[in-house]
């Protein structure tokens, strides 16, 4: 247990009240911080789209998808499509830090299928989606996480998130934690890192995503273009050389 202990003393007084008699007990209590701010705080409107089940590294998670099993309102095939951000909690009693993440792949398993259904990600991605027991038709979705930030707590903000960090998250995403649609005015706010955009993630995330890293930073540029101005010329120039990177690596160009 943690926390600053309170050393206190509690009187139990005996039937006569004759407090000489009577029982002094002594207590110790734990001061413990909680911070009762919930991702829904800062996200209260964005949807739920499933919970992490398993990951392959620091940065690439599987997270199974509601079903109207789960959920009263579960997520439609449009909500987790390739590139959607999304933004998941880095604690599991506080939401204060955040992850900042792209859906970088997706697959459908039936068991009564006896076998793997359609996927859409990069061999080496979906070869990592190996649930240890799936007894249900169920779609995974990789996640490749880009950085963290702090929550700010204020939903009527649009930002909702400050200090943006695309370096690897610190902690571990848990076992369980319920992924959620990011909105695109909190995803443009992650790629400003005092004061100028960056992808400073980007190699990672090509590592992460395989050979589908060029289309998922282009997805990635794409939002950007329609959410930002005056960095068109920057946002060419980096979708022009992952997209030469994965020509040269897919033999295209020699």
């Amino acid at each position: 247990m943690s926390g600053t202990p309170k050393i206190g003393a509690s009187v139990v007084a005996d039937d006569r009240n004759n407090l000489s008699q009577a029982t002094v007990t002594r207590t110790i209590k734990y001061d413990i911080p909680y911070n009762t701010m919930t991702i829904r705080t800062t996200f209260p409107d964005t949807k739920a789209l499933g919970s992490i089940a398993q990951s392959q590294s620091t940065i690439d998670y599987t997270a199974t998808i509601l079903t109207d099993r789960d959920a009263d309102d579960p997520p439609d095939v449009t909500d987790y499509g390739f590139g959607q951000p999304v933004v998941l909690p880095m604690g599991r009693r506080d939401a204060e830090e955040v992850a900042i993440g792209v859906v970088h792949g997706t697959q459908v398993i039936d068991p009564g299928m006896g076998g793997i259904g359609p996927t859409l990600g990069a061999d080496g991605a979906t070869d990592q989606f190996r649930p240890s027991l799936v007894d249900e038709p169920t779609t995974l979705i990789g996640i490749a996480l880009l950085g963290s930030a702090t929550a700010t707590g204020d939903s009527s903000d649009g930002d909702r998130i400050e200090t943006p960090d695309h370096s690897i998250p610190t902690f571990a995403i848990g076992h369980g934690t319920t992924v959620y649609q990011c909105p695109e005015a909190t995803f443009r706010t992650f790629h400003f890192v005092d004061g100028d955009l960056s992808l400073a993630y980007y190699p990672r995330l090509t590592e992460v995503a395989g050979t589908f890293g060029a289309e998922l930073v282009g997805a990635i540029a794409e939002r950007l273009h329609e959410t930002t101005e005056g960095y068109d010329d920057l946002l060419d120039v980096i979708e022009r050389k992952v997209a030469h990177q994965a020509n040269v690596d897919r033999g295209v160009l020699q």
